[in-house]
């Protein structure tokens, strides 16, 4: 799980952001702390480390492992993969309190079977590709067209072998580790449909969807 982010954009940590009385790591690490889940890695800034500590192990009590991150996510996830173990690893955002089980295990699955998977949503947005120069030059085909989620899910060896050859190769501009693998290893990654509540809090928008978010899942806790 990568946690190692400044929050550049959200102006604050935002993962120490309290969602119904939980902050937003606490709660997304809560969500994988599921039965199948072998191992927990949370990179995360050096200087965040005796915070996220005291959150997540000295209080909640959570079977975590903290790794120092790096400056940029790939060389966090890079970091966060060494320490694994298992044949299979999930990569997911530390700002993704909302993943649920059911997702969880679909990307798992699919991982399995196909060596690479993750989650989206069909784009309902026209997305425009625009120039260096500020002029749109196309549009992306709406059709074929998703939004991307985490967790995404490998074979370890799949995405070992595809961090040592980016690595070699001096790489700067993949995005995530499902291009990761695609552009090094030539594999794809299946698309699972994701969930619209999966988001990944980045703005102080995100934030407000994210405690209406929170407020109907404990009312719906309630009902039951």
């Amino acid at each position: 799980m990568t946690c190692a982010g400044k929050g550049t954009r959200f102006g604050s940590n935002k993962l120490l952001v309290e969602l119904g009385g939980m902050t937003v790591l606490e709660r997304t690490v809560r969500a994988v702390a599921l039965p199948f889940i072998d191992e927990i890695i949370v990179t995360i800034s050096a200087e965040n480390e005796e915070t996220y500590r005291k959150i997540l192990i000295d209080k909640a009590k959570l079977p975590v492992t903290l790794v120092i991150g790096g400056e940029e996510r790939h060389l966090s996830a890079k970091k966060g993969l060494k320490a694994t173990t298992g044949d299979v690893v999930l990569v997911h955002d530390g700002v993704r309190p909302f993943v649920t089980e059911q997702l969880i295990r679909s990307v798992l699955d699919a991982a399995i079977e196909d060596g690479a998977a993750m989650l989206g949503t069909p784009s309902t947005v026209q997305v425009k590709l625009v120039g260096d120069d500020g002029f749109i030059e196309g549009s992306l085909d709406r059709s074929h067209s998703w939004l991307g989620q985490t967790p995404q899910a490998f074979q370890r060896k799949l995405l070992k072998k595809s961090y040592k050859r980016a690595v070699k190769s001096n790489y700067q501009r993949v995005s995530d580790d499902a291009d990761l693998v695609h552009e090094f290893m030539g594999v794809p990654s299946r698309i699972l449909l994701g969930d619209v509540n999966n988001i990944k809090i980045t703005t102080p928008h995100d934030l407000g969807t994210a405690r209406l978010i929170v407020d109907h899942l404990i009312a719906a806790e309630e009902v039951e």
